[in-house]
């Protein structure tokens, strides 16, 4: 049995004590949690019965270090890098909740002491699991579309409240969260964009601060990528909508997919284009046949479990991680990317340079201060 600590118990972090409490994940058992506040430790305590030990901060969780194997981190984002560093420090296989940080620089240590050592590292991108995302993996990875030539993804399905920007002191700052919808809800798009269509050559990107809140971060963002050979993409988010949209299409050269929600759609042609245009002898697509499949793939539950079960048999059997802590870095970068494309109204080139990254987040993080003076 894999022996998890958890830093970290509120929302996301108490729901992951309870599946493995509950016995719910094979291989896996809850050996301590971190709780600060006295009341929620007993109340903590109440649920399992006294069975679970609980500590009051990570360093009296490290006093025991003997008596868990692997460490999820379930804490505010900024705090991520440095816990990262001391449980990899202490040879404890890790699980992060994402984002992985907040920025790249300060990610680097940890993505460094991840590489060099021989322990598991896993991120809680649950969203890889999706039935609809890993079929449309297996396609651009088949070639069934051929070269891509263009792809589109809209997403509004994170609308959010002012209660929840109030949810913690944290949340929606440069300071606390380090950004707005892109660092938090965006992370999980922004991984499956670049999981599907790699790292683009560069970023441009229009964001609007505050469009629906009272704050200086970001609730709405449209990033435009470059490939290589014109291939091109075109990435939309936003937190103040009421309808939900989630919408992928990828253009390619013998097809095109089109995710609309849960309903996927492959349009096949009978001929690459990129020779039906140069052979036809006809004007347009008189001679070009097209098959059309469709499938319905809904998300019945989200797939926490199978994350955590996935980690587990990597520990215990060598199995593959569904995501590799360092692929993380991607949907970092893109963040990253398009904040200081905004910031600096122009067009950055990737690999992102970290330390202009940094600087530009400090000087936000300082007029956010102000601003709260």
């Amino acid at each position: 049995m894999v022996r998890m600590a958890i830093i970290g118990t509120g929302n996301m972090g108490g729901k992951y004590a309870r599946m493995i409490w509950e016995g719910r994940i094979p291989d896996m058992c809850l050996a301590g949690v971190t709780i600060r506040r006295k009341e929620e430790q007993e109340d903590f305590c109440r649920l399992t019965d006294n069975q679970v030990k609980v500590y009051g901060s990570e360093d009296e969780l490290y006093q025991h270090a003997d008596s868990f194997d692997a460490v999820l981190i379930a804490t505010p984002h900024k705090l991520h890098p440095a816990m990262a560093v001391r449980a990899i420090e202490h040879g404890k296989h890790l699980l992060v909740e994402k984002p992985i940080g907040i920025s790249l620089g300060q990610c680097r240590p940890m993505l460094e002491k991840a590489a060099a050592s021989s322990l598991v590292f896993s991120v809680m991108f649950h969203q890889r699991a999706y039935e609809k995302f890993r079929r449309i993996k297996e396609l651009l990875d088949g070639g069934t579309i051929g070269r891509i030539y263009r792809a589109q993804m809209e997403n509004s399905r994170y609308f959010r409240t002012v209660r929840y920007h109030h949810s913690g002191s944290w949340r929606s700052s440069w300071t606390g969260e380090g950004g707005g919808a892109l660092i938090n809800q965006g992370q999980h798009i922004l991984d499956i964009w670049q999981w599907l269509l790699g790292r683009p050559l560069s970023v441009s990107a229009r964001i609007h601060f505050g469009k629906y809140n009272d704050f200086l971060v970001d609730d709405e963002a449209s990033l435009y990528m470059e490939y290589p050979n014109q291939s091109c993409g075109v990435f939309i988010l936003t937190t103040g909508e009421g309808t939900w949209t989630e919408r992928l299409e990828i253009a390619g050269s013998k097809g095109t997919i089109l995710l609309d929600k849960d309903t996927l759609t492959l349009y096949q042609y009978s001929q690459d284009l990129d020779e039906y245009r140069s052979q036809a002898l006809v004007h347009s697509r008189e001679e070009l046949q097209e098959t059309v499949s469709v499938w319905e793939l809904p998300v019945k539950q989200e797939p926490y479990e199978m994350m955590l079960e996935n980690f587990a048999a990597a520990i215990e059997r060598g199995e593959p991680l569904l995501v590799r802590g360092e692929e993380a870095a991607g949907a970092l970068e893109l963040m990253n990317a398009a904040y200081l494309s905004a910031w600096k109204g122009k067009e950055i080139s990737l690999p992102v340079d970290p330390d202009e990254y940094e600087t530009e987040l400090e000087k936000h993080q300082r007029e956010e201060e102000k601003d709260r003076i």
